[in-house]
C-alpha cells in the first residue's frame, strides 16, 4: 500500500465517516490527523530497531592519497545512520580485496594516532569511526587511491507524497495501520479500537522482526 492507501485504510478501520482522504497533502482537521498518524506510526516502527534489513544499504568510495578520515557527507551518503563496522573492505583492484580490521575509537587513538604512527602511509588495514562526526578513519593513511566498500544503516524513511510506499515488504504494511489505530484510539479514548490495533500490531511486529532482523547467533556454553 502507498501512503494514501494506508490513510484510507486507517480511516476505515477507525470507523471515521466519509471516503477520504483524497490526498495526503493540504488536509485539515480529522483527515490531517489521519495523515499524521500514519506518518508517525511508520516512523515509530522504524525506530523500534536500528537494524531493520530494509534500512541496510551499500556504500563505496575512493580514498584520497594522504586523507585519513571520510565523513558520510564527504562520500555522498545523505541518509546515513550507522556504519556496519564488521563488514568494511578495501581494494586497489578487485582481485586484492580484503577486510579492514575494526578498532574501537579510544583504542585506535592510542595505537594509531600518536607519534610516527599518526603520519604513516600505506595500504590501510585498520578502520575506526570517529564519534563526533561518524567519519570512517583509516590507518595507515592511504598512499594511493583505494576503493573502500561495505554497508551501513540508513536513517528512518519518511512518507510524504500520495504514492510513497514503506520500505519493508507489502505483506507487512498493515502494521502501520494498526499502530496508527492505537494513536487514534488513544486520541478519542476508544479503548476497543486501541486494543484491536494493539493486538494486531503485536502479532505483525513479531512477523516483521523475524523477516527483517538478523538471526541472533549464540556462542558455545561457558561450562
Amino acid at each position: 500500500m502507498n501512503y494514501l492507501a494506508l490513510c484510507k485504510r486507517l480511516r476505515s478501520e477507525a470507523g471515521i465517516s466519509g471516503t477520504g482522504p483524497a490526498s495526503v497533502e493540504t488536509q485539515t482537521g480529522e483527515m490531517l490527523r489521519v495523515v499524521e498518524w500514519i506518518a508517525a506510526a511508520y516512523e515509530d516502527i522504524q525506530n523500534t530497531h536500528a537494524t531493520w534489513g530494509c534500512l541496510r544499504d551499500d556504500f563505496s568510495f575512493s580514498t584520497i592519497d594522504g586523507t585519513q578520515a571520510y565523513t558520510p557527507a564527504a562520500v555522498s551518503i545523505t541518509d546515513h545512520a550507522t556504519w556496519i563496522e564488521e563488514d568494511i573492505r578495501i581494494y586497489s583492484s578487485v582481485a586484492d580485496e580484503s577486510f579492514l580490521d575494526y578498532c574501537m575509537w579510544e583504542d585506535f587513538k592510542i595505537a594509531y594516532m600518536r607519534g610516527t604512527h599518526r603520519s604513516q602511509e600505506g595500504r590501510p588495514s585498520i578502520v575506526s569511526v570517529k564519534p563526533s562526526n561518524n567519519a570512517l578513519t583509516l590507518w595507515q593513511l592511504p598512499d594511493a587511491v583505494y576503493t573502500v566498500l561495505g554497508e551501513y544503516y540508513k536513517v528512518p524513511d519518511v512518507l510524504s507524497g500520495d504514492s510513497d510506499s514503506p520500505l519493508f515488504p507489502a505483506r507487512f504494511h498493515m502494521i502501520i495501520v494498526w499502530r496508527a489505530l492505537m494513536f487514534y484510539g488513544a486520541y478519542v479514548a476508544a479503548d476497543e479500537k486501541y486494543a484491536h490495533g494493539q493486538n494486531e500490531y503485536r502479532g505483525l511486529m513479531m512477523d516483521l522482526e523475524l523477516d527483517q532482523l538478523e538471526e541472533m547467533v549464540y556462542g558455545e556454553p561457558l561450562a
